[in-house]
């Protein structure tokens, strides 16, 4: 189940183009697994996603065409092309009919979420041969909630807090040198 949420985490933490039509942000969602932080600047094209996951740290680095699967307590640091474990991106300001046709994506209407107009979508998408259904509510691009269900499992996770255009702690897009 941690491996499934972490290739949804690398998957949506890519970034090929302008993703966000925001410069920069940072957004805490929350779990029941436990709990992640998005940094992103210049319109998502670098991104940091820091998750606590049952005990355990990890963060997951896009920039510069490559991710970083970055383990600081095993002091290690996995390099990737861009896209990570080989799964599609979704860039949600540039829904093509193709796309939308090749993941299955369905527009379910508006609700909020922080108080914020999200469109809602239905994604239908096979993970490591297990077929799953994910809702997400995405902000001018930026996913604030995403629901899967995995069949034997369901996953919300949910933004608790977002800070647009805001400040990004100096090195929070540094590859560390273990």
């Amino acid at each position: 189940m941690f491996l499934a949420f972490l290739l949804v985490a690398v998957l949506a933490a890519n970034a090929q183009e302008k993703r966000y039509d925001v410069k920069s942000g940072i957004v805490t969602m929350e779990s029941e697994m436990g709990a992640t932080t998005l940094y992103f600047d210049n319109y998502g094209a670098v991104q940091a996603q820091k998750m606590n996951m049952m005990g355990m740290d990890m963060t997951i680095l896009s920039k510069d065409g490559k991710t970083y699967m970055i383990n600081p307590g095993e002091k290690q640091v996995q390099e990737m092309p861009e896209g990570g474990m080989g799964g599609n991106t979704i860039n949600f300001l540039n829904l093509t009919d193709k796309v939308k046709a090749d993941n299955k994506i369905k527009e379910l209407g508006k609700e909020k979420v922080l108080g914020r107009e999200c469109t809602k979508y239905s994604i239908e998408m096979n993970m490591m041969g297990q077929a799953m259904q994910q809702t997400v509510w995405v902000y001018k691009g930026i996913t604030l909630k995403t629901f899967m269900d995995g069949g034997q499992f369901q996953m919300e996770n949910t933004a608790t807090k977002f800070e647009e255009n805001a400040t990004i702690p100096a090195g929070t897009f540094d590859v560390p040198k273990f």
